[in-house]
């Protein structure tokens, strides 16, 4: 049996980006911020956030509401479009906080929740101003603008 060989050929190169510039291009898709684009993120205090104690206790000289929703609910998943969908109307000194109903057990309990697409406006030291089940985007503002002529 002969063996056989081939000649070497020359194989095209292909230009990739480096690693860097691949997460630049990334994260640039996805709209997030980088070192290379200076885009700054929104206030940690601002808009619609998943609650977190750090992010609530950080928010407390604006009007914080307080998001009570569940992955399974449906309409809890249309009040979070509705919001998504209209963020850009929230009043600058609103916070909403999306808080889960299945793991915030204490914060249920604390103000008497026992059902999901639950919302609080609370007060600065944390007490609820008012309580509402359903609705979306137009019911919070209404509500954190009612609470301010109080």
């Amino acid at each position: 049996m002969r063996k056989l060989t081939l000649p070497a050929l020359p194989l095209p190169t292909l230009a990739l980006p480096t690693l860097g510039a691949a997460l630049l291009i990334a994260t640039a898709a996805a709209g997030m911020a980088t070192a290379a684009s200076p885009t700054p993120a929104k206030s940690a205090t601002s808009g619609y956030q998943v609650y977190t104690q750090a992010a609530y206790d950080a928010a407390k000289g604006q009007q914080r509401v307080l998001f009570f929703h569940a992955t399974w609910c449906p309409t809890c998943r249309g009040a979070d479009r509705d919001i998504v969908k209209n963020l850009a109307r929230l009043p600058k000194n609103v916070v909403i906080f999306k808080t889960d109903y299945d793991k915030e057990v204490a914060l249920k309990k604390q103000y008497g929740i026992t059902y999901q697409h639950t919302f609080v406006l609370v007060d600065q030291d944390g007490r609820a101003l008012k309580k509402w089940a359903g609705g979306g985007f137009e019911d919070i503002v209404t509500n954190a603008a009612d609470a301010k002529k109080m």
